[in-house]
């Protein structure tokens, strides 16, 4: 806690206890908060951070256990209950109207929670809270137009303006750029400074170590423990997540392409999306068997729509794209697939799976026509159990059965089905946008660790995220894109956070 914190909590959970079918989200766990405090949240995907903290904000209700804050049990049956207590939550999936000004949002928010105001009043409260905290977010502008960035600013200031005492934050800076990560972590300690309360849900261990005064970690739905930041290594939180830890493997740098013949060529690509940000044009770069090319950029700089026109899920308005010197650009999704191309979408839940479906489905829809799974129109159950079976043990997608409905996993949970559909079909190219988001240490590592593998085994891989150490630890070459066209091509073995960062921000290397 900070040195000068209060004598007592502002925010305890006690014996929290939480069960859903077939797991134990929670089993008699306790947390404290204090005010001005930046109490970080670690623990493995499926560890029960999410679901504590949404006991916490009124989003889900404990079998056992109670919330207390200034040592008065609360009554929490639903978000609207919390924000009457002043605790706030801004989660991953913001919950922003794209199509209203940010006023208008605001509006919206202050009107679900009983204050009656005006879009005019509204407009005065962001530019208020705005300058009081230097977020410069525009009134005016469509939350559409808006960078994703801005639109987390956005989400904060709905919760500033409801007077939050408490302030949740799930995974906060895995959609920003390093600038804009920077910016968040100077926002959250000028609000602990305010005396606003905050948990950090992160997985980003340089940065709980860097911007918080207490970190608890969770496993398997316990506490495991509450340590002091200053007293903590990024190893010692790793083992309190994982259990001993093994030594990292060795990367071996300056790794090459095993062919000099590209295996994917993309040439004057042009794709048009739905907001002019996303936009694409006249892009070309070319695939090597044997690599990993690292795809940086802003969020919106058109790295989503240009793996999405190279797995047949947008359609390209100009250019083309050569498989093995094949023209694939009229080809569809499943026939790409059967090409050998395999996609890790970047939102899982609008294009990665379906969530009413089972996770054994989710794992068998692109594979169920293969003839290792079907014979004759008749599928071969038996081989499609085994290899469900196979793909849960193999990528540990922790879930009581096959059979459980794939959307009431974790969302790490749910981006294992999506890598595990993916990966386990042996492609020989990866369109891999995001593969990492929102993914534990652990699970981060081994996504790593295969992805080098199809690398080594000859799989030409397309390596898309916003974390620029994790492409300059995985990549062998690294395309930066800015506002949809290609800023420049730098070898990993000499690339650094800054040089990348100045090319994703439009500036022109020498």
């Amino acid at each position: 806690m900070p040195d000068d914190a209060p004598t007592r909590p502002m925010l305890v959970a006690d014996q929290i206890t939480k069960s859903y079918p077939g797991v134990v989200a929670n089993h008699e766990v306790s947390i404290d908060l204090y005010a001005g405090e930046i109490h970080a949240v670690l623990g493995e995907n499926g560890a029960g951070k999410t679901t504590l903290m949404a006991i916490i904000y009124g989003l889900a209700r404990p079998d056992s256990g109670e919330v207390r804050l200034d040592g008065t049990p609360l009554a929490l049956h639903s978000p609207k209950d919390a924000l009457s207590h002043g605790i706030g939550f801004v989660q991953q999936h913001f919950s922003l109207i794209p199509t209203l000004t940010v006023a208008q949002n605001m509006v919206l928010s202050l009107s679900n929670s009983g204050e009656k105001v005006s879009v005019g009043e509204g407009t005065e409260r962001v530019r208020a809270l705005s300058a009081r905290y230097g977020l410069d977010v525009p009134p005016e502008a469509l939350v559409s137009s808006l960078s994703v960035g801005l639109q987390q600013r956005a989400e904060l200031l709905k919760a500033l303006a409801r007077n939050a005492r408490v302030l949740i934050l799930d995974e906060p800076t895995s959609v920003l750029t390093p600038q804009e990560s920077a910016e968040l972590s100077d926002l959250l300690t000028r609000l602990a400074a305010d005396g606003v309360g905050i948990f950090l849900i992160s997985h980003k261990l340089e940065e709980v170590l860097r911007i918080a005064d207490r970190i608890s970690v969770l496993r398997r739905g316990r506490m495991i423990g509450t340590v002091a930041a200053k007293t903590a290594t990024q190893r010692s939180l790793a083992e309190m997540m994982v259990g001993e830890l093994s030594d990292a493997p060795v990367v071996s740098a300056g790794h090459r392409p095993r062919s000099e013949t590209p295996r994917l060529v993309v040439e004057n690509l042009s794709v048009r999306s739905e907001s002019k940000r996303g936009e694409v044009h006249d892009v070309s770069l070319e695939l090597f068997p044997g690599e990993v090319l690292g795809i940086a950029g802003v969020e919106g700089s058109g790295q989503v729509e240009m793996l999405e026109a190279m797995a047949g899920v947008r359609q390209v308005t100009h250019g083309r794209i050569r498989l093995d010197g094949d023209d694939i650009s009229s080809l569809t999704v499943r026939q790409r697939q059967r090409r050998g191309i395999a996609h890790i979408a970047a939102d899982r839940h609008a294009a990665g799976f379906v969530a009413s479906l089972s996770v054994a489905d989710n794992l068998v829809v692109p594979v169920a026509g293969d003839r290792r799974f079907s014979q004759g129109g008749i599928l071969r159950r038996g081989a499609i159990r085994d290899f469900v079976k196979q793909a849960i043990e193999d990528f540990d997608i922790r879930v009581a059965g096959p059979d459980v409905e794939a959307g009431t996993l974790s969302g790490g949970n749910q981006q294992r089905v999506v890598i595990a559909r993916e990966f386990s079909r042996q492609p020989s190219v990866v369109l891999s946008c995001f593969a990492t988001r929102g993914l534990d240490f652990a699970s981060i590592v081994a996504v790593h660790e295969r992805v080098r593998a199809m690398r080594d085994a000859g799989a030409a891989v397309a390596y898309a995220s916003v974390d620029l150490d994790e492409l300059i630890a995985l990549s062998d070459r690294i395309l930066v894109l800015y506002q949809g066209r290609v800023a420049g091509i730098v070898d990993a073995e000499g690339a650094t956070s800054e040089r990348l960062g100045l090319l994703m921000g439009g500036s022109v290397l020498t």
